[in-house]
């Protein structure tokens, strides 16, 4: 939370999501989610979709500074939870699994495509937490924006539990009426200290966005520096389980960053879906990477039988599924060479690496290497010389020549002896 800060944006004046500028992918409309009518936006495209949850009792308008630059680059759904804005309530207790089974259910409706970047503001954190520990197979990146957390009543009873219990007494009194039940069930959470568990959150890139602005005359305890200090302190720690993310501080907005400083929210989704495309490429790789040994430790035994041409067809077939270039290949075939003690594969490796690319002085000059190693001084002294001729042709470095004329030189030593 705190409540107050989160109903001040609310209540006063709650905007309609359309304040949005126009945009060509623009779809805002009500859209029937189990029977009942739910107020979503969809604007942009892009790899990722972005998913939005405002605070408690906050409609989709709260994004209405933020979503259509991120629009730019990504496809944007924010909506308004049962009950807010313009979306139909619906009966029973507004639970967060009450809230994210409905964005399971709207999710479906509008056929939105993982892999999902996911903002929560305040209570929102709590809903996007609950999603990401249910489908962690779908969620590519989280945004904490001044998120709540289960343990800050705990935390702040530490120190003083008559302040901490006039802050609730506080924010039950600023809200209102048609959201107190919500606001008993959250109460439960805060006293407890611990949210209803969905299991754990996936471990993918984060970004935390907290408020460190100072009050002059702090109405709740919570605004007070001791209190700002443990609100800090708690989204640290929560950061830290992440292994990849930013986690920003700033003292120029107050609870509602995403409204008062816009541009650190834009800025953080987009850190988190670049971050997110990396690691996505990594994943790529390192299972390109795995399918190519897998298929090069096959041809072992094929090379210890003599069977050396259907070895070069296989060697040749994985190298071209991999997409991989000359250099990573050359870097694979180093690798056979050392920490995988697998000479003849290298070898057949090196061999296919100067057919693909005949015209790289540095896969002949490795090729050569490795057949030196193997006792083909005569094959060595070839490629050796092709990549001297090529190395001149291209005008290259003194120094790398040099290195091209030393292995040379040895190939012909040993070629004597």
């Amino acid at each position: 939370m705190p409540f107050k800060r989160t109903f001040g944006a609310a209540t006063i004046a709650i905007t309609l999501f359309s304040a949005m500028p126009a945009h060509a992918n623009e779809a805002a409309d009500m859209i029937s989610v189990a029977g009942h009518q739910v107020n979503m936006v969809k604007m942009g495209a892009g790899p990722y979709t972005v998913v939005f949850e405002s605070g408690f009792g906050t409609d989709l308008s709260a994004w209405r500074h933020v979503a259509p630059a991120v629009a730019k680059s990504a496809q944007v759904v924010a909506y308004s939870r049962a009950g807010l804005g313009k979306s139909q309530a619906r009966p029973g207790e507004r639970t967060i699994r009450a809230n994210t089974t409905d964005l399971e259910r709207m999710i479906a409706a509008a056929q939105l495509r993982p892999p999902f970047i996911l903002v929560g503001h305040s209570y929102g954190g709590f809903l996007i937490r609950d999603f990401a520990a249910r489908h962690p197979a779908q969620v590519a990146g989280m945004v904490f924006v001044d998120a709540s957390d289960e343990r800050i009543e705990t935390e702040l009873r530490k120190i003083d539990p008559a302040r901490t219990a006039q802050d609730a007494k506080l924010s039950e009194g600023y809200t209102p009426p048609k959201y107190k039940a919500e606001l008993k069930y959250v109460q439960g959470i805060l006293d407890s200290g611990k949210l209803p568990a969905a299991g754990p959150l996936p471990d993918v890139p984060v970004a935390v966005l907290t408020s460190s602005m100072k009050h002059e005359k702090p109405e709740f305890f919570l605004h007070s520096p001791e209190g700002m200090k443990i609100w800090r302190s708690l989204h640290e720690s929560f950061f830290r389980q992440f292994s990849t993310g930013t986690h920003t501080v700033t003292a120029n907005a107050g609870h509602n960053i995403h409204m008062e400083q816009p541009q650190l929210v834009i800025a953080a989704i987009e850190q988190v879906i670049a971050m997110a495309a990396d690691q996505e490429k990594r994943k790529q790789h390192a299972a390109a990477r795995a399918a190519l040994f897998g298929e090069l430790d096959r041809t072992t035994a094929m090379l210890k039988n003599g069977r050396d041409a259907e070895a070069a067809k296989v060697v040749a077939d994985a190298i071209s599924a991999s997409k991989f270039g000359e250099a990573e290949v050359n870097r694979i075939g180093y690798e056979l060479l050392g920490k995988r003690r697998q000479p003849q594969v290298a070898e057949v490796v090196f061999k296919a690496n100067v057919q693909n690319h005949a015209q790289s002085d540095n896969a002949l000059d490795s090729y050569g290497e490795v057949l030196l190693g193997a006792n083909k001084p005569a094959e060595a002294i070839v490629q050796f010389q092709k990549a001297i001729a090529i190395a001149e042709k291209l005008g290259k470095s003194e120094r790398t020549l040099s290195g091209y004329r030393s292995s040379l030189a040895k190939a012909e030593q040993a070629l004597a002896r």
